[in-house]
This record gives structure tokens, sequence and C-alpha cells, in this order.
């Protein structure tokens, strides 16, 4: 088929610009992060690319459009400025219409698209194309009701949170990069269901105080 990207990173620029002189941006080190721990998972460096320098006055179609029918996975990092951003959703909706000329966005039960979510927003505002997908959520909400976002700068606690959801993330990506590599064949992707375990696990969205569970819930099913 021709890919010749495994994931591309879809970001409001202004999520990736550090709180504090001489810091990385978030955006920054979650890209190194993830594809450290995603080499070390699947024994080779991932390719994955960002747009880092495009201005709003570049061609959206000429810059990233063409690239988009040989990425295999889109990961979306939703904050209150993404879903603001006419790039941003633009970029989702081109994926999708890329990815349908390439197997679908969906192989078997899983998506091509791993939705991050940087800052809590309302679900009913996330973009259309990631509404129903769970997602990864990189904060919790402390006793007082207020996020607190997984970064080192938060506290001990917080980079320890950061770590194990990269490390849930990278997991869950390295899966679906092996399952679609195996249902490759003659340039087509085959939609072969995954081999049903016999269990069925719901996960309901929950109150602040429950998420943790849930997330624990998740991640053991």
């Amino acid at each position: 088929m021709g890919f010749e990207d495994d994931i591309f990173i879809s970001y409001a620029h202004i999520d990736n610009q550090p709180l504090s002189q001489g810091q990385e941006g978030w955006i920054s080190d979650f890209h190194r992060a993830l594809e450290i721990r995603l080499a070390q998972l699947r024994g080779e460096k991932p390719k994955i690319w960002r747009d880092e320098k495009l201005q709003g006055n570049d061609y959206f179609g000429d810059t990233i459009v063409e690239r988009f029918s040989k990425v295999v996975l889109l990961l979306s990092v939703l904050s209150p400025r993404y879903v603001k951003s006419e790039w941003c959703i633009k970029e989702l909706q081109k994926f999708c219409e890329a990815a349908a000329m390439t197997g679908g966005v969906r192989l078997a039960e899983k998506s091509r698209i791993f939705k991050v979510i940087k800052t809590p927003i309302a679900r009913n505002e996330h973009p259309p194309e990631v509404q129903e997908l769970l997602g990864y959520e990189f904060y919790q909400w402390d006793h007082s009701g207020r996020p607190i976002e997984f970064s080192k700068i938060f506290g001990l606690e917080a980079e320890r949170n950061y770590w194990t959801k990269i490390n849930d993330l990278a997991y869950d990506i390295k899966q679906m990069l092996d399952s679609f590599s195996s249902h490759e064949h003659n340039g087509a992707v085959e939609s072969t269901p995954v081999a049903s375990t016999g269990t069925t696990i719901y996960l309901a969205e929950t109150t602040f105080d429950l998420v943790e569970e849930r997330n624990k819930v998740k991640r053991e099913a």
C-alpha cells in the first residue's frame, strides 16, 4: 500500500508552548517519549511526524493532505484550542477521507485515530470524528474538581501518571500497527475481525473521583 509513516500527530501549536523558559513544550516531550517507548516495544524506531513550522498563510493541501494517504495512524491531541482550530479539524477530516481509500478508519473493532486528551473538554465538544472514542486522558481531577495535567512540572504524581499513560498509549498503538501490518495483503487491507475473547466490557463515563478506577479497568481488560 506504500505507507511511509506510522503516525501523524495533530495538535494545536499553542499546546506546545512551554510554561517556563528553558523547557520543552508538552507536545515535543510527548512526541519524544512516545517515539522511544514505541521503539522499545516494537524493536524498531517508528516513523512519527508532525508539522513544526507550518504557518497560517501556508497552503494546507500542499503540505499535509498528500501525506495522509501514506500514514497508518492519526493521533489527535485534544485541548480547548484544538477543538476551536479550523486547521486541526481539517486535519481530522482529511485523514478520514484518505483513510477511506486505504482500508477505512476502522480495522476490526479498532480505530486508526487515537484520541489523546491533554486538557479536559466536554465530550459533546469533541470533533464528531473522535467523539465516540474512549481516548487517553492525560490529566486527573484533584479533590476540588480541578484538572491536573500529567506533566513533570505539576509534581511527582503527575509525572508518574504521565509515564503510565504513555506506556498504555504506546502499547495500544503497537498492537494496532502490528494488527494493521498483519492484515495488509497485496496492497489492500483486509478487515478481518480479531478473534473474540468471549467477554465484552462496556466502560461508562464517570465522575472525576472514579476516573482512576475506570482507567484501571480499561488497562486490565
